[in-house]
């Protein structure tokens, strides 16, 4: 009986094995022995892997693994870990019969009898190459959305605002600072990555947003953990349930700095271009105040002067304030001038061998009369060797004259001013210290600009239009210096430091002579000039010069053209011609030319006299055969040292 009931279930377990392995069409089943031979096959096997039963049966289960797998000892390696754990799980591509793959999640499970002995293992494999596939897809999506938020410099998150929680995607987290092992979970978390001082802004834009219903729209600042600080644009939508009540938000941020930095440069140069506009009209406001101050005294006196009875003492001193006046607009233009040439980069440097000494005493010479005017002290401290240096005279004369201008514009009277010069280094240094009204701190960094000046005050009794230390700095730097200003305060005096390089200081100057020789002698001069040609289309300015040479004693011809001087010429035979550059038709370039080509005129001295005195306009005369360029307006004392008497 015990007998009939072990058969009868064997039976029974047998047909239960059958249904089992028929009713699992989506499954391939595959029983091995324990070596790995296949000794029975059942479920959709032939539907998975393309094999018939005949086709697998006896064969080695490596038939399905790819040759990849195979190499690699996959097969033994999946019996040994099911007979060491009691099953295997596994995923990957399984070889079918054409060739082609089938990527398959199986298992693999030891098969033993009633005493624990091993007879075999199991297989199941189930088809999921469709979702393996879309998998797949998705995660390629995820990478190429990944890439183009951190092309985009974008990145997104979500907040489930029930359950309050929080999801970053990398790309944000990136763009927010966050360490690479930081948690955000809850909103909270979020706000506390953005900059302490814009907290509480972002907290408010997304309270507005749950509670009104709105987009969200913020920008704030994050901390890289390199420090540096970046701006970020989130945007984002609530979405609510049926009852209006708010489920989650989702949104994006995006990267600003870089507009943030552009609005900010562009912010700060239009405070830059409103000062500087604003300065320029104070300059121009100055620049109509200095040209009318000289021209009230002269046209005042020259009312005076038409009225007769006058001592000779008075009008000496008439005189004198007009002569006064014209050297300071003379001044005025000459710097408004080389501000412009030096801005356009029209200035070149023509370098010459000079003692210190000389230059200092040029510029002393220059402001001595305003310095006795005012009742200063001028204290001068010069090395007692001779310092040579090799640089353009001129213009290094104008910079030590113009801090010197400077300083007595801005001393009081009594006060003191310093000339000092030594060796620094391998250079020179050169201080002007004064003990006038000082410098305001917030003047200070600005003091040699355009169009800068210390005391804007209606009634300053020194006049200037600001442009002097200007120069000074541009004409420096030409020379390869540098050149600051110094001062405590208002009050407390200023001192103003220029530096020439080791490139300017040269050694003596004993071959002076020999040099001297070796130059090209200038034309040679008549020697007594009697007759002087004037040739200008201004009436006026010819009249003038003609009453101011008769008044010397010259006999004077005056031409309006260059044809009328060149018609005129060879009947007057001049000694000296005064010719302007600017005449209509013929300019005097031309003219000069046309002179020098005529019989008799090849000793005349030519001299133009013009108001073009750029260095340009300077070789151009030389090369049409001037003798000397002279800068309208032009004083007695300048005709009476060049034309011989």
């Amino acid at each position: 009986m015990d007998q009939e009931n072990s058969a009868e279930q064997d039976r029974w377990h047998a047909e239960l094995y059958r249904l089992l392995v028929e009713n699992t069409k989506d499954y391939a089943i595959l029983i091995t022995d324990p070596e790995g031979n296949i000794i029975a096959v059942g479920g959709g096997a032939p539907e998975v892997l393309r094999y018939t039963e005949e086709e697998l049966v006896g064969n080695p289960l490596a038939q399905i693994y790819t040759h990849e797998d195979v190499g690699a000892g996959v097969p033994a390696e999946e019996m040994r870990a099911a007979l060491a754990t009691g099953r295997s799980s596994d995923e990957r591509w399984q070889l079918r019969k054409d060739g082609s793959r089938v990527w398959c999640s199986g298992v693999t499970t030891p098969l033993k009898d009633e005493q624990g002995n091993l007879r075999g293992f199991a297989k199941v494999m189930r088809d999921a190459t469709e979702q393996h596939l879309a998998d797949l897809a998705l995660r390629e999506s995820e990478q190429r959305l990944r890439v183009a938020l951190d092309a985009a410099e974008m990145g997104t998150w979500l907040w489930r605002v029930a359950e309050d929680r929080e999801a970053l995607d990398p790309s944000l987290l990136r763009l927010m600072g966050a360490e690479p092992d930081r948690s955000i979970r809850t909103f909270e978390d979020f706000v506390q990555l953005a900059h302490p001082e814009d907290q509480a802004r972002v907290r408010a834009a997304f309270d507005s947003a749950l509670r009104e219903g709105t987009e969200l729209t913020v920008e704030f600042r994050v901390i890289w953990p390199d420090g540096s600080v970046h701006w970020l644009r989130d945007q984002g939508k609530v979405f609510r349930d049926a009852l209006g009540a708010p489920v989650s938000m989702t949104g994006a941020c995006v990267d600003i700095t870089e507009r943030k930095q552009l609005e900010e440069a562009l912010q700060e140069r239009a405070l830059q271009l409103a000062e500087a506009d604003r300065r320029k009209d104070e300059f121009l406001a100055m620049l109509g105040h200095e040209l009318r101050n000289p021209l009230a005294p002269i046209r005042s006196l020259m009312e005076v002067l038409r009225r007769k009875g006058f001592d000779a003492e008075r009008v000496e001193k008439a005189f004198a304030i007009i002569d006064r006046q014209i050297e300071h607009l003379v001044r005025l233009v000459d710097d408004l001038l080389d501000v412009s040439r030096i801005t356009r980069g029209k200035i070149e440097l023509h370098k010459e061998r000079v003692d210190l000494a000389t230059i200092v005493n040029q510029a002393v010479e220059t402001v001595r009369h305003l310095v006795e005017a005012r009742g200063l002290e001028l204290m001068i401290s010069l090395p007692m060797k001779l310092l040579w240096l090799e640089v353009d005279a001129t213009r290094i004369t104008q910079v030590v004259t113009n801090l010197l201008h400077n300083a007595i514009k801005f001393t009081e009277p009594r006060g003191g001013i310093w000339l000092m010069a030594e060796r620094k280094g391998e250079g020179l240094e050169l201080r002007v210290k004064d003990t006038g009204q000082g410098i305001a701190p917030d003047l200070l960094p600005r003091v040699f600009d355009v169009f800068t000046q210390g005391d804007r005050s209606a009634d300053r009794s020194q006049g200037g239009l600001g442009l002097g230390l200007t120069l000074v700095r541009r004409l420096i730097e030409m020379h390869g210096g540098t050149v600051r200003a110094l001062s405590d305060g208002p009050g407390k005096g200023s001192e103003f430091i220029v530096q020439l390089p080791a490139a300017t200081l040269v050694a003596g100057d004993e071959g002076a002579e020999e040099r001297a020789a070796e130059l090209p002698q200038a034309r040679s001069r008549p020697p007594r000039a009697t007759r002087i040609l004037v040739v200008d289309d201004n009436p006026d300015v010819a009249e003038s010069v003609r009453m101011l040479l008769e008044a010397m004693g010259y006999n004077v011809f005056v031409a309006r053209s260059g044809p009328a001087a060149l018609e005129a010429a060879p009947g007057f035979r001049p000694d000296v011609v005064l010719l302007d550059i600017g005449l209509p038709g013929m300019d005097g370039y031309e003219v000069a030319r046309r002179l020098r080509g005529q019989a008799g005129l090849e000793r005349a001295l030519l001299v133009a006299l013009t108001g073009y005195g750029q260095e340009e306009d300077r070789r151009r005369s030389r090369a049409a055969g001037f003798d000397h360029h002279l800068v309208k307006p032009v004083s007695r004392a300048t005709l009476q040292a060049l034309i011989p008497a």
